[in-house]
């Protein structure tokens, strides 16, 4: 039996992408919308739709507690849940809608191509993300950055072939590539990640983890094949590394405690071989 799937997209301000988004879902017969207050016309727009998504509003919870509540009001137990700004490939549509009622799984992971000025980012490829979910197999992390969920016992995580397409159409924005504000709140919600998990700011993060990331992406992922581009790529994404662990660095040393500031910690630092 093949599986009935729902999808789910959460938005805010999205009036130039949410009807390219929900083309892409047409497949789908129940359709959720989760808008956390647009201005912008997003929400007629989804509503008018011709797939006829339910368009519901919800205050920003955060990543994953958002996604969670746009799953939960889903009809189906599979949901397939996506950005505003990402599209369901034909490709991975029919390799969905082919895929026999999976007992053990839990989720499945999906490859992800990413555009950038309407160009494919190839070396931040597959970039897989956990997207095709079953809701009563699947278990959500409280953490918001990284979207962090997991199968429940007893159930597995399996691999589709087929991509996502994300941010496919939008012209270049000096933001693309200058996108401070951006950069700058993901590194504080990943540095609060890494702090609940006991990582520290040693030298090994601070200064090896850079560099490491500069390799991955530019040498064993091809970011050199893409001229230029690939390594502008690769000095962006070396970067948001380098800010998460710097503002890790300054909560656990320069931080007041009591009132007063924080001492260089003697404690090793902390090193492994993973970029990111």
């Amino acid at each position: 039996m093949a599986l009935e799937v729902s999808a789910c997209v959460i938005c805010k301000n999205e009036a130039a992408r949410i009807s390219i988004c929900l083309d892409s879902l047409a497949w789908c017969r129940d359709i959720v919308v989760v808008d956390s207050g647009s201005s912008d016309g997003t929400v007629e727009i989804a509503a008018a739709h011709p797939s006829k998504p339910r368009v519901l509003a919800h205050d920003w919870s955060g990543y994953n507690r958002q996604r969670e509540f746009a799953v939960s009001h889903c009809t189906n137990d599979w949901v397939l849940a996506l950005d505003a700004d990402e599209e369901c490939s034909p490709e991975l549509a029919a390799e969905i809608q082919t895929l026999a009622e999976a007992p053990d799984a839990a989720m499945f992971r999906i490859p992800r191509k990413n555009f950038l000025a309407r160009r494919e980012v190839r070396c931040w490829s597959p970039d897989y993300q956990t997207r095709l979910i079953h809701r009563r197999r699947t278990l959500w992390d409280t953490d918001s950055v990284p979207e962090v969920r997991r199968p429940a016992a007893g159930f597995a995580i399996m691999t589709l072939k087929q991509p996502l397409l994300h941010n496919r159409f939008r012209p270049y924005a000096e933001s693309d590539l200058n996108d401070g504000a951006i950069m700058a709140e993901r590194a504080s919600l990943l540095a609060g990640h890494l702090q609940q998990r006991g990582r520290r700011a040693g030298w090994g993060n601070l200064l090896l983890r850079p560099m490491l990331t500069f390799f991955k992406y530019f040498i064993l992922r091809g970011g050199f094949l893409q001229g230029r581009f690939g390594l502008v790529i690769a000095y962006k994404t070396t970067i948001g590394v380098m800010l998460k662990y710097s503002v890790l660095y300054g909560r656990q040393e320069l931080a007041p405690r009591d009132g007063q500031p924080q001492t260089e910690s003697a404690s090793p630092p902390y090193s492994d071989s993973k970029p990111g």
